[in-house]
This record gives C-alpha cells, sequence and structure tokens, in this order.
C-alpha cells in the first residue's frame, strides 16, 4: 500500500481510508436519516430492490464513514453518523443534486473527499481528508458482464485497443478477472477527475502509455482491494468482489 498517513489526521492511520459492508448492515441503524434532497432521488429509483440499495448506500456510508473518522481520531471523541452530511457538486452544471460527493462534519471546514460505490449487495466507501480528488468503485469479477472468452460486448466498447490486445494474451479465468479490475479502476478514475464516464477524455484508459492523465499525474495513487484484503476496519473484502480506490492529494 503505497499511502501515507495524512499530515494531522490520526497519525499511524493510512489516508485515504476505506471500508466495506454489506448493504443489509444498514437495517442495524435505523436511527440514521437521509436529507430530504436525498429522499427526493431515493424516489427517482424504480421502487423495491434499486431504491433500497440506493437508501441503504447512504445510511451505511455514513456509518462507515464515522467508524473511518473514529479511527483517525477525528475530533477526539466518537464521531456519530447522524452529524455527517453527504453533499454533491458538478462541476460541469454547478448542480448539487448530482455530481462530487463531500463529507461535511460540524466545524471541520472543507470536509472530506467522500466516494462510494454498490455491486453485489456490498458497498465500498472511500475517506480522504482535505480537497483531494478521491474515486472508488467496486466490481464483481463472477458478473456475466466480465465473461471469459471472445466476443465480450463490454471489451469492444470500453477497453482502448492496447488494453484488449492484453486481454486477449491471457487465459479465459484471468482474463475475466482483469476486465473486472480494470472496469472498477476505469469507475475510480472517472470518479475521481469528475468527468465521468463520458468525459472529454472518454472513457478512462487505464493501461499502457496512453492510460489516463489523472494516473500519469505525480502524486496520484492507486489502491486496488482483492478479495481477502482487509480495509482500514480490519475487514475484509469478500468473494468475487474487486475494488478500486484512486486519490490524487
Amino acid at each position: 500500500m503505497d499511502l501515507q498517513a495524512a499530515p494531522g489526521e490520526g497519525a499511524g492511520h493510512a489516508a485515504p481510508w476505506w471500508a466495506v459492508a454489506p448493504l443489509s448492515a444498514a437495517a442495524a441503524h435505523p436511527g440514521v436519516r437521509l436529507l430530504a434532497a436525498e429522499l427526493d432521488r431515493a424516489r427517482g429509483y424504480a421502487a423495491g430492490r434499486p431504491r433500497e440499495d440506493f437508501v441503504a448506500g447512504r445510511i451505511l456510508a455514513r456509518v462507515l464513514a464515522a467508524e473511518l473518522l473514529g479511527l483517525a481520531g477525528v475530533q477526539g471523541r466518537e464521531v456519530l453518523p447522524g452529524e455527517l452530511e453527504i453533499a454533491q457538486w458538478c462541476p460541469q452544471c454547478a448542480s448539487t443534486a448530482h455530481g462530487t460527493p463531500r463529507l461535511r462534519l460540524p466545524d471541520r471546514g472543507d470536509g472530506y473527499a467522500l466516494s462510494y460505490a454498490r455491486t453485489a449487495g456490498w458497498l465500498l466507501l472511500g475517506l480522504a481528508p482535505g480537497r483531494g480528488r478521491l474515486g472508488v468503485d467496486l466490481a464483481d469479477s463472477a458478473d456475466a458482464a466480465f465473461g471469459p472468452g471472445d466476443g465480450n460486448l463490454l471489451e469492444d466498447y470500453a477497453y482502448a485497443p492496447g488494453e484488449r490486445a492484453r486481454l486477449r494474451a491471457l487465459p479465459g479465468p484471468e482474463r475475466q478477472r482483469l476486465r473486472a479490475r480494470w472496469w472498477a479502476l476505469k469507475e475510480a478514475v472517472a470518479k475521481a477527475s469528475g468527468e465521468g464516464l463520458a468525459g472529454e477524455c472518454g472513457i478512462p484508459v487505464v493501461a499502457g502509455e496512453h492510460r489516463h492523465p489523472l494516473l500519469r499525474a505525480a502524486g496520484t495513487r492507486v489502491l486496488e482491494p482483492l478479495p481477502g484484503t482487509p480495509d482500514s476496519l480490519g475487514r475484509a473484502l469478500p468473494g468475487t468482489l474487486v475494488g478500486s480506490i484512486v486519490w490524487a492529494p
């Protein structure tokens, strides 16, 4: 892990901090309430699992962030999930209804860079002090979208020629896992850059000499948790999940 502790933020604990938890764990925190804007956004999801997963993810984001801040010694006391506000801002249109999230804590100035992703019933969250750029994503390497063999539609669409050449040189199982790892990294770069997958650079290239400028910038760090990798709280990434965390402090 090529990450250093942030000055004044929990000496001995590396930043960015990250945590993973099943979305079902949100049920243990009925007292955590979402903001009106978040509830409005939740209503934009289809009723049932899509809406429930969004709400659970927002609850867990606060819970995990509070645990990470407590681990780092922020505030010098226990941080309660209910104190935390998730704010968003879009650099393209200045909307606060979507865009790059930040975590706000009373009396903490600029707050914290925040990023999170949901897949296969799990949430991955990253948190870092300051105003750096942070992006995380989570992918399930067992998902059919990363399926083995040639003729994969996602590979033909989302991977650059150099990336496809490297993928096609691998045997099926390794190729499937690398597709998932690179897709998580592409999503994490898209979030950290603020451009999204349809940004100026298109779907980020993450391997080879033409990889995205953010990955070539001095100081950018990439962490790629694999199954069994313990998070900052000591919990392991499960099963076939692979994560990606991109931090430009």
